[in-house]
């Protein structure tokens, strides 16, 4: 039997990131800055914000490095300037890191410093980091595995909720907002604590498909926050420093927190959380009504509720078991779905007078990091939904009273920020450019439709609203610029409601028109999120442990001081005035800069590693150029069997609109017996290149991928020995034609598979000497129960009869037989997929288990053979059960066990009971 083995799980560790092979045009120019710290890679015409990150990161490694460790590596960091998420990262295997560029929208989320600032000191520390990490048995994995085996390494021994919360520590520490001072970041742990809801350590690291768990990052920040607070600024460098070390082979960070706390990591962890405990006690919704109910087993959130003429609230309705949907909820309380939201970057949406407008993500069909956003529209009424923009990017639009005008925000790929008026076919009437490094976010059109409010962020971080006349250029500042969070603004005929950041809270404030005056409306323990009056109560979406709800307070209507409004939560350690004002001393550095091609370290290997298939031993050598223009390995191959040698080469090239690739191998040694006295030798000399198309066609309510390829192959044959005085050398070429196709829903957290899609493989193969032809076909639908799925496969496979020559058979044959290799073979099959169990429960910190799940199947295929006529026929029945669990806390891996019970065994006089581990489903 045939097995698998990566050598200490290498793939298991190695981070997934999300970067896009050839993901830029091809007619992109590239340029690059270099210091002794960093060299910066960018687009042509972004020198400025290069410059900036160069000065900033170099200053970062110079005074603040050393409570993670001084050791200092250049790195390479690529910009991104043409993709619509806000986003950045750090990788070995091969290292480097990649900004991209567009800032998010919602501040509330990610702070309001500028992002290219932010993205510095965020993802350079996680440069820090793998720099001070190479040490003791990490570095010894380093040598015998290259980059991907200090990654995995590094992951063995530090948690990625350290990685991401020393970070976050550190954004905050060296600004004057990051993560650390808002309150939306915390609010997830705060709210577990009020509704007293106790997860184990292993559920809090792991995750839930049925309670809402947050994520690594506030994790990772309270306890790097704490660590810092009682044991001092060196105290993770220590602990690290020896947990990379692996001073301890086992657990090594919770032993080496041990040694410099004094006390086991798990009194530790349960010290840290009691210490922001005790700050949060007192706290409750008590002022607050909830209107919507709470599902059991499920997170539901409702967000961004407006009121209709009606009394009826709108929101935008997701759970954990349903894809986004906008929802009204009638006066009466009844609610009904009115539309599903296409796939966005961000889900935000605005309505007016029975229109919801909302921006929808739309890829490149072949660049992956060339993204779009795209104004939809949808009539309650009617139902229907239409594209106002095609190959825009356009952010948070918002619908005249009148229908006749949508204003919106547009993140050129320049780094401008524009406020952008259409008309109601999409046609521009009037773009105001915002002066350079502000970000606009949510506008909104006044109640008569003259005036357009909007949140305005500048360069420093500073928030503010803005009063913008839609035909002149009146501007007035009606909330003055101040270190706050401010977003979600809705207007109701005189006044303007809106989310803002105050006293450790997100609240409810609003902007009187007649009176010139902001008013503070609400309040809530874990933060109010957009809002609007009805019947003198504010109807709001309350952030709580079961989602985002629908609640309905009592307006206060405090005048409010318009001074700074972010407060320093929870510790003192980050909150240093000289740190703080880092990114404000910057200085203006005259960095050169110089042409960078994007073949550019063209093979870069990094990484090496053994790989087993048994028989075959392998040696492979990793490739790929920090573009990610060039992917490509080395290898070597032993055949304990045949005893034979391979070696190897396999590349291909992205940076063309065709992806051109290559492999070729020569092979000594090959064995074969002729007769019981006789055994063949031979060279064999394997030779093949085409050419393949990846598509994105991603677009509305569908996720599609299509990927076409052409390529040919020779394979020579030259014998050796005494074969040499009997056979000729001999080559055999063939033609092989691929294309795979794939279309798919949304998925929501507990759905197994998508509730509408389908997928299809055509492959062609066809030679001199012998032809293949695979079809095959999987169709997704929904089950009875929410999370249930029914599948069904379809396949086709013929091929010539001569006998001169096999291509490899990958046709889906019925599950518990040996695959047969027909001229003709049919195949139907049959699944039902549904949840079992959710046991959210682990062992050591090292298996965790979130999801039981079972699959009852039926599979049919029909043989023919050409040579009798005879048709045969292979089905088979049985149950697969399936195991979606983490391990080490971190790395998600699937495995299942099948019983197949053999309807037909004549043919192959085989046991009908058959049993198989499924060994890795997923990893």
């Amino acid at each position: 039997m045939r097995y698998t083995l990566f050598i200490l799980l290498l793939l298991i560790f190695s981070f997934a990131h999300a970067q896009e092979f050839g993901g830029e045009p091809a007619s992109v120019k590239w340029r690059q800055i270099n210091n002794d710290t960093v060299r910066i890679i960018f687009p042509d015409g972004w020198d400025s914000i290069a410059k900036r990150i160069a000065a900033v990161t170099s200053n970062e490694q110079l005074h603040f490095a050393g409570t993670i460790g001084n050791l200092s590596r250049k790195t390479s960091i690529v910009l991104h300037n043409q993709t619509v998420f806000s986003n950045g990262f750090v990788a070995l295997g091969p290292r480097r890191s990649e900004f991209f560029l567009t800032p998010e929208q919602n501040a509330f989320e990610l702070s309001a410093v500028n992002w290219s600032d932010l993205l510095s000191i965020h993802e350079y520390r996680h440069v820090e980091q793998y720099n001070n990490f190479n040490v003791g048995l990490s570095h010894a994995m380093h040598i015998l595995f290259g980059q991907n085996g200090q990654a995995l390494a590094n992951a063995a021994a530090v948690p990625d909720w350290f990685f991401e919360g020393d970070a976050v520590y550190n954004e905050t520490l060296l600004s004057y907002q990051g993560r650390g001072r808002l309150p939306l970041f915390l609010n997830g742990y705060k709210s577990l604590y009020l509704e007293n809801k106790q997860y184990s350590y292993m559920k809090l690291r792991n995750g839930s498909y049925r309670n809402f768990v947050p994520d690594h990052y506030p994790l990772g920040y309270m306890l790097v926050a704490y660590g810092r607070e009682k044991y001092g600024d060196n105290f993770w460098k220590d602990v690290t420093h020896d947990a990379a070390s692996f001073n301890s082979l086992f657990y090594p960070l919770q032993h080496a927190v041990k040694q410099h706390a004094g006390i086991g990591f798990n009194d530790f962890v349960q010290q840290a959380f009691n210490y922001y405990k005790e700050q949060w006690k007192g706290q409750s919704y008590s002022n607050l009504t909830f209107i919507d109910s709470v599902e059991k087993h499920n997170v539901t959130d409702n967000q961004y509720p407006y009121i209709t003429k009606d009394g009826s609230v709108i929101t935008l309705q997701k759970s954990y078991n349903r894809i986004p949907q906008f929802i009204i909820r009638r006066a009466d309380g009844i609610t009904e779905k009115n539309a599903v939201e296409a796939i966005t970057t961000n889900d935000y949406f605005s309505y007016n007078n029975g229109i919801i407008a909302y921006a929808s993500f739309k890829p490149d069909a072949r660049w992956g990091n060339r993204e779009y956003s795209e104004i939809r529209l949808i009539d309650i009424n009617t139902k229907k939904e239409w594209k106002l923009t095609a190959h825009s990017r356009y952010f948070s639009p918002d619908i005249s009273h009148n229908g006749n005008m949508v204003i919106t925000v547009e993140q050129a790929t320049d780094g401008s920020s524009k406020l952008v008026l259409l008309d109601i076919s999409g046609n521009i009437k009037r773009t105001i450019v915002n002066e350079q490094g502000n970000v606009f976010s949510y506008p909104k059109f006044s109640s008569d439709d003259q005036y357009i409010y909007v949140c305005n962020r500048k360069a420093d971080g500073k928030m503010g609203i803005l009063k913008q006349a839609v035909t002149g250029k009146d501007r007035e500042v009606i909330l003055p610029y101040n270190n706050r969070i401010i977003g979600f603004p809705v207007v109701q005929g005189d006044t303007l409601l809106y989310s803002c950041s105050n006293n450790g809270r997100d609240e409810i404030w609003a902007y009187i028109g007649s009176a010139h005056k902001n008013y503070r409306i609400a309040s809530a323990a874990t933060g109010l999120y957009q809002a609007g009056l009805l019947h003198n109560k504010i109807i709001t979406a309350a952030f709580t442990a079961d989602g985002y709800r629908l609640a309905e307070a009592t307006p206060l209507w405090q005048t409010v001081n318009e001074n700074d409004t972010l407060k320093n939560l929870y510790v003192s350690h980050p909150f240093q005035q000289p740190s703080n004002q880092l990114l404000n001393n910057i200085g203006e550095r005259d960095f050169t800069s110089k042409p960078y091609s994007k073949t550019s370290g063209f093979f870069n290997f990094h990484s090496y590693n053994p790989y087993i298939s048994d028989p075959d031993y392998s040696f492979i050598l990793y490739g790929q150029n920090v573009l990610n223009t060039v992917q490509s390995q080395l290898y070597y191959t032993y055949n304990r069997d045949e005893q034979f040698s391979r070696v190897g080469y396999t590349g291909i090239y992205g940076g063309w609109y065709l992806q051109p690739f290559i492999n070729v191998n020569q092979t000594w040694n090959r064995t074969a017996r002729l007769n019981a006295d006789t055994t063949l030798h031979w060279n064999e000399t394997k030779l093949s290149g085409g050419l393949q198309l990846p598509l994105n066609l991603t677009g509305g309510k569908m996720y599609r991928n299509l990927t076409t390829s052409a390529g040919y192959n020779y394979v020579s044959t030259q014998w050796t020995g005494f074969a040499k005085n009997y056979f000729k050398h001999a080559g055999f070429g063939y033609t092989q034609l691929r294309l795979y196709y794939s279309q798919y829903i949304q998925q929501a957290v507990q759905h197994i598979n998508p509730r509408f899609g389908q997928s299809i493989t055509l492959q062609f193969r066809t030679g001199s000497t012998a032809n293949q032809l695979l079809a095959s076909s999987y169709l997704y639908f929904p089950g009875l129960g929410k999370n249930h799925s029914i599948v069904v496969n379809l396949a086709y496979q013929q091929r010539d009869t001569s006998g001169k020559y096999y291509y490899d058979n990958n046709f889906p044959f019925s599950r518990g037989y040996s695959v047969p290799d027909y001229p003709r073979m049919y195949k139907a099959g049959f699944n039902y997929h549904f949840p079992l169990a959710y046991p959210d429960w682990g062992f050591g910190n090292i298996a965790y288990c979130l999801r039981i799940r079972g699959n009852l199947f039926y599979d049919f295929t029909q043989t023919k053979s050409l040579r009798t006529g005879n048709h045969f026929n292979f089905a088979s029945t049985g149950a697969e059960i399936f195991f979606d669990t983490k391990w080490w806390n971190q790395q998600f891996v699937s495995f299942g066990l099948r019983y197949s019970r053999l309807l037909n065994t004549g043919l192959e006089r085989s046991n009908p009971n058959q049993w198989e581990i499924v060994l890795p489903l997923t990893l």
